[in-house]
Formats: C-alpha cells, structure tokens, sequence
C-alpha cells in the first residue's frame, strides 16, 4: 500500500520510485521483518558488552527473539571498520555464537556480510559441531568461498581464497510435496551462484561464527540476518539492497522499488550510483567509451514504455548538477556541454536537458522529434521538479507545479514502439561498435512518478506543494560544493578515518590523530597536539573568489587562539578565534572583529567573501564585515586543514599552541555568496540538533 500524503494523486499512478522512502529504496532500516528470528548488526552500539576495552562478551539480538551470541571462550574486539561503521574482528581463537536457536527442520533465509582477513579460508558462518549442532556452514570453507552446506553441500565449487566483503544468502525451503529431496539456493553479492539445489537436507541450529573449533578463521563480520522462511525474490532484493547501500558492497541484487504495486522495478547499473541525503546520485565515468555509470530500468513491459505514445504524465524530482555529459560514437569519447538525460525511453523519447533547456519530446510518424522545452539555467544546483503531461496529441511542461510550457499541439505520433529498458540519467543507442552512443548526465534523483491518464493543473500543483513539504526545513542546497555532517549517517556512521562529502562532489576529509567522535560531532581534544587534525582535499575552495563557509562548532579551552580552519602556510587564509570575543582572519593581510563565544556553547559560524568584502554571522545573525582579500589558495599537498594551523606548505609543520580544543558538528562550503535569508534558513534548519 502507498505510504504517502493524502495530498498526492493516487489514481492511474503506474509507476512511484521514492528515494526518500525506505520501501523504495531501503537505507534507514531493514526493509523486511515478517519471519525474522535473528537480527545481528555490529553497526549498533547499543547491541554490545565488553570484558574490556572492545572485547565483546556479548552481542544482542535485534529481532525480539533474544537469540544473543557469546563467545565459547574469547570473544572478538569490535575494533574494525567498513564504510565508517564498526565490525567485529576475529582471529582463529576467538569465537561468538548461540546455542538456542534451531531452524534445523524449518524453511530459512540466512544473510552474513563477512569477509576473510589472512590465511586460507575455513568456516565463518556455521553451526557448533563441537556440541552437536549439525553440519551447516555459509560463505567459506576449505580453501573456497561462495560454499553453502546444510547437512549437504548446496555449493561446493572451487574458487579459492579471497579477502573481499561479501554478502551472503542461502535459503532452504524444505521438501516441495511429492519430491523426496530438498530446495535451497545460495547468493553471492547478489549473484546466484546455485539455484534450486536438491542436494541439500536440513536447516541450521547453534549458530555462530568460528563456531566449529577445528575449521576456525582470520575474518571479519558486519551483520547476520536470519528469517524463519524463504524470502520472496524482491524480498531478497530488499534486504541485498539494504545491505550493500549499509556496508558499501556493491551487489547485482540492488534495486530502486516500485510504490505503486506494479513491480517497475529499477536496477543499477555501473558502481557510481550512491545514496546521499534521501537522493540517488547519477554519475558517469568519463574513463573510457561506455563505461556510463547511471541507473536504469530493466525488462520493464511495453505497457509503460508505450505511456509515452498515449495520454500521460511523468514527474521527476533531481537536484541538476550541471548539465556535463558523454557522447560517444565509432569507440572513440567526447564530452559536451549541456546534453544529459533526465528520464528516456526507445528512440528520441522522453526527458532531457540540451544546453540549458529541459526538452519532453518523443519519435513521431514522420520519423522525427517532436516536443517542448524550458530553459532551466537559473535551477543548476538547485533541486527542480518537472511534470510533462501528455492528452491526444497535446503536450504540457511544467516547473515546480506552474505550467511553464504548453499547451502545445505537436505532429501525431506513430503506433506505440515497445523497447525493454527505461534509463534514468543516461542513455544508450546504436551499435557501440559502429554509431552508437550515450547521453549521461550527473543530477540527484528524489522522486519518479509516471501516470496513464493527465494530471489535471490543481493535481500537479498539490504533489508539488506536497513534495515541497520534505524541504521546507532543509538547508540550501545550491552552489553547495562541500557538506560534511557529523549528524548524518552517510556522512559519518561512527567508526573510521574518512569523514564522507554528502555533497555528491565526493571531496570526503580524513580524520589524523586522536579524534574522537561521539553524539554526532568530533572533537579535536583538550590539549593541543600537532597530530588532531582534519584534511579536506583542496578542490572544495582552491582559486574561488566568490564564496560561503559554515561550520558548527564548539570551543573547549582558554586558550588565547583557537585555529578552527586554514587553506594554507604564511597566513595564507586563516581563520581563528582571538580569545573568547575576537574573530581573526588572515590572508595577505590581517582583519578581526567582535565575536563573543562561550566556552561549551554551540554556535553556527558563517563567512562570506565575494570582491574584497567578508561578511560574519553567528547563529544567522550578522557581526558585520570587513575588507580583506577574498580570492582563497589552498595548499595542494594539505588541502583545508581544520583543528591546527599549517605553518609550511612543504613539512606540513603545525603550530599545536594554536591548536582548535573543540568540537566540529559539520562543514559546509559554497560556490557563490549566500544571502543572509539563506545563511538564517541554514541555521534553524540545524540548530535544534545542537540544543538551540
């Protein structure tokens, strides 16, 4: 059933993908949990106990069935990490697992995320042998991974030892009425490696990992899910969705689910794709001819690939990051400015961007193009909602729920073409060998929705405004080149040295030292040191001479300078607090202002720069201006460094007396000046996270 506002039109909707939406694209939970019995996520602090330091005693259940795990004798440390999220390590004499739990003549659906660290692979996932728990195993064994035993080998092929983070599935469905032998299958990064394998004869009981004493393992295991009975195909698909966005594994199971019960699935294609702040990222890869990294959909049916021959509407929500694009012909690449694909179908069929212009065109009977456009120059960066409607031979274009195009009466159509694939953000056509080609463009995507019949004016308006609603809280996206956010789980999910860009721009920063991160924010310490430091990589600001700077912060000490953040050696733009009520700024020449903190308070620092001129607010609330010069050079090798001073370009020597004592919530940096409506909408769209 739809889960949406009462606002938006549910009548004739064929197609609804919802990034935003965690039964269309799973990211903020597990997606499915009818039949769960064991939920072991090492991704949660609240799940652990220690004997001390990271050595864990126990790791709890999440499913409500209380199945915890224990170590036989020496637990393992949760002292490791992928894709900023904590995992437990093991070495061949540390084990955890349960002895409760028996699925051994029940229908089951296993999934480990794990992986092998030195030495040749045994047994990760298993049953405990030592106490009679049956022979069961998943995902490694003998020397081999992609192995699924369940009192019979399911898999047993030869592929040797590896030390990549995969996600397993292996299903056992039982007998099937009138066949003497059992069903199971086995997955791997969501490939099937064996399907309906009747080789296998029994479930799994006592679960743990190196639970078996003599085939124990160097490895390394983020999560284990396990259901009382065989998930359906998108089920599974759900949950390897879930996983891999989780972890960061690609797998070939990942998928953009349909809301409208239809099934339109969407499958992604190429590594690029990724999720940030409730957007999907199109990206391309400009590499080689192509090698396009977009996200399309595939073996979806005539029925709504011809829609686009007869009435309709398509609405798409995306954040346009800049019209680039590939076209590529005769194996040879060329980049052009301005062409990108927004939504298309078969030949010259649905939406693009050409130069600036959003074009809603399809194949005519006279074998040509026929269609409208806006120009949308003004939206780059900025996050723009399109309808293109469609009644007869009659076309509208609207943008941001106001008909801006249309109505238009274009040539008459052909008969309806049936082609097997909807891409978002690219297109391919032709031979790749001869003439053909592609059209990607790099744009986030929030929402897809197709209808069979067209959206009335008043229709369109309501599911703008209703999408609107998701924004109107949020900070302001355009000219945004850089967004670290210690408060968002894709940006830092707790664990690592990368603190990741949620910008779509990837320029992620790299946490030195001893920093320590807690309640959503990291702190640089108490006492300075010239190893606490943060490296951003210098793309983000180098040679801007237009600009805004945020960052949430928190001032530890007394210390009389407090170096928050500096592009470069030889006072080359620094920027630190003189005391409790100073703000200094140096580059080239020396400038400050009144600028009263509080020692444990949170505030929103904000600076602007454009033609000599630098404005300060805190809060949202201007502290006035002064003159200095505002074009930025950042040091190549250091990039931005927060926390320290950069006294040479070449050594990269610190000044640990001008250290920053305090605490970073987030950094965000602009491409153009905001206003100060935008610098105050920033803040409230932050500031309760911080107690204010």
């Amino acid at each position: 059933m739809l889960q949406y506002s009462p606002k938006i039109v549910t009548d004739s909707l064929v197609m609804c993908l919802d990034a935003s939406n965690n039964k269309s694209y799973p990211t903020t939970d597990l997606p499915v949990k009818n039949g769960l019995v064991m939920w072991m996520d090492a991704a949660d602090d609240t799940t652990f106990s220690y004997s001390s330091g990271t050595t864990v005693t126990q790791w709890r259940d999440k499913s409500g069935f209380n199945y915890h795990m224990g170590p036989k004798v020496n637990g393992p440390t949760r002292n490791a990490f992928l894709n900023s999220r904590k995992v437990l390590a093991f070495t061949t004499s540390q084990t955890i697992g349960n002895d409760v739990i028996d699925l051994s003549s029940s229908t089951s659906t296993v999934f480990v995320v794990s992986r092998y660290v030195t030495g040749t692979n045994q047994r990760v996932l298993t049953c405990n042998l030592d106490s009679g728990g049956g022979n069961w195993l998943l995902g490694h064994w003998g020397g081999y991974v992609n192995q699924y035993y369940a009192e019979g080998w399911v898999s047993f092929q030869v592929y040797g030892n590896d030390t990549v983070w995969r996600v397993y599935m292996g299903d056992y469905s039982g007998p099937p009425a009138g066949v003497n032998t059992d069903l199971a299958n086995i997955y791997s990064n969501g490939t099937a490696i064996v399907t309906n394998s009747t080789a296998a004869s029994g479930g799994l009981r006592k679960l743990g990992i190196n639970y078996y004493s003599n085939e124990t393992s160097t490895c390394e295991v983020a999560e284990i899910i396990v259901f009382n009975r065989v998930l359906s195909t998108v089920e599974r698909r759900l949950v390897h969705t879930y996983l891999g966005q989780k972890w960061g594994i690609s797998n070939t199971d990942r998928q953009i689910f349909d809301l409208s019960g239809n099934n339109f699935n969407f499958a992604f294609n190429g590594t690029n794709p990724r999720y940030n702040a409730k957007t999907i990222v199109s990206n391309f890869d400009t590499a080689s001819p192509f090698a396009v990294s977009s996200f399309g959909g595939q073996n979806l049916t005539s029925n709504i690939l011809n829609l686009l021959y007869s009435d309709h509407t398509i609405e798409v929500a995306f954040n346009a990051k800049g019209f680039r694009s590939v076209y590529s012909y005769d194996n040879t690449l060329t980049t052009q400015d301005g062409q990108s694909i927004v939504l298309w179908t078969g030949r010259h069929s649905g939406l693009r961007v050409y130069q600036n212009t959003i074009i809603y065109e399809y194949w005519n009977s006279q074998s040509s193009t026929v269609g409208i456009g806006v120009n949308i120059s003004s939206y780059i960066d900025k996050i723009i909602y399109i309808t293109a409607t469609r009644t007869g031979d009659v076309l509208r274009l609207y943008i941001n729920g106001v008909l801006s195009s249309g109505p238009t009466t274009v040539a008459a159509t052909t008969s309806p073409v049936s082609y097997s694939q909807i891409n978002i953000g690219a297109a391919y056509q032709g031979n790749p060998t001869t003439q053909g080609f592609i059209w990607a463009g790099q744009h986030e995507y929030h929402l897809l929705r197709m209808y069979n019949r067209q959206l009335t004016d008043t229709e369109v308006a309501s599911n703008y405004q209703a999408f609107k609603a998701r924004f109107d809280n949020n900070i302001v996206r355009f000219g945004l080149v850089l967004d670290l956010d210690a408060g968002n789980p894709y940006s830092y999910a707790g664990a690592g040295s990368t603190w990741f860009d949620v910008s779509g721009n990837a320029r992620n920063a790299t946490v030195n030292g001893a920093i320590t991160f807690s309640d959503n924010y990291f702190n640089t310490g108490s006492t300075g040191t010239i190893t606490n430091y943060i490296t951003i990589p210098s793309a983000a600001l180098n040679s801007l001479t237009s600009w805004t700077i945020q960052l949430w912060l928190n001032i530890n000490s007394t210390n009389s300078i407090d170096t928050f953040l500096t592009c470069g050696a030889g006072n080359d733009f620094l920027w630190f607090f003189d005391g409790r009520s100073n703000l200094a700024f140096q580059n080239t020449s020396s400038s400050s202002i009144p600028y009263p903190t509080t020692i444990g308070e949170w505030f929103l620092f904000t600076a602007t720069g454009t033609g000599g001129s630098i404005s300060v607010y805190k809060n949202g609330s201007s502290l006035g201006s002064f003159s200095n010069t505002t074009s930025i050079t950042v040091n190549s090798a250091f990039g931005i460094v927060l926390g320290q001073e950069l006294d040479d370009n070449t050594t990269g020597a610190f000044d640990a007396t001008q250290a920053f004592l305090g605490k970073y919530g987030s950094v965000s940096f602009y491409n153009r000046v905001l206003s100060a409506a935008e610098v105050l909408q920033n803040y409230n769209a932050t500031k309760s996270r911080f107690g204010l």
